[in-house]
């Protein structure tokens, strides 16, 4: 290792373990990237669910970069702060039964480590239609990716810090990092500070 166990941590994140997964799942995330685009373009999936589901997966998986960023992003479509920190705490009690079935696959797609059940995929098709279904899959694995990466990113600090997280490995670790910690520590903040994103809680709540 890089760096030796010190203590035991407490981390309890979802991370990359190895690095193949990182780099199969990066691959998903380029070609659900272009699905994505389409999505938007042909506003197959509108604004506020789209975010929804972003913000439920940064809930069951807990990527304080994903949960900020689509938080402040759900604020600025017009999802009630209410239901935002309902997501980010697994309820999904109030939902109307459109959105509650794709946020409940999101949070089952999660909590499973993207090994969804076929019930749970097949009841997802058969509400939505094919090409919803398959746009849906596609925001929750863009976000699944993000929330993983931006963990393991988090657990590099966390050694750093003397505190490795159990289980995982340095090199691994170290790689991810190189390759998405960049974004994380200093493209997100600012291409959130440019479009707008930063603190539209704050300002809600004195407006």
């Amino acid at each position: 290792m890089l760096w030796g166990d010190k203590m035991k941590n407490d981390f309890r994140k979802r991370i990359y373990n190895n690095l193949s997964d990182f780099l199969s799942d990066f691959l998903s995330f380029i070609i659900n990237s272009f699905v994505y685009v389409r999505s938007v373009k042909n506003k197959g999936i509108n604004r506020k669910l789209r975010e929804k589901l972003m913000v439920a997966v940064s809930g069951v998986l807990g990527c304080k970069y994903c949960a900020w960023l689509h938080s402040e992003m759900a604020l600025s479509h017009g999802v009630d702060a209410g239901d935002i920190q309902r997501l980010l705490s697994n309820e999904l009690g109030d939902f109307s039964k459109e959105e509650a079935i794709a946020l409940a696959f999101a949070q089952h797609y999660s909590e499973t480590g993207g090994r969804a059940q076929e019930q749970a995929r097949q009841r997802l098709y058969k509400y939505y239609g094919r090409e919803k279904a398959r746009d849906i899959l596609g925001y929750i694995q863009i976000i699944y990716f993000g929330n993983l990466a931006g963990n393991t990113v988090d657990a590099l600090l966390e050694r750093l810090k003397g505190h490795p997280v159990e289980g995982s490995n340095s090199w691994d670790e170290l790689i991810i990092f190189l390759l998405a910690g960049p974004y994380y520590l200093g493209i997100l903040p600012l291409l959130a500070h440019t479009l707008g994103y930063i603190n539209r809680r704050n300002k809600r709540s004195v407006g």
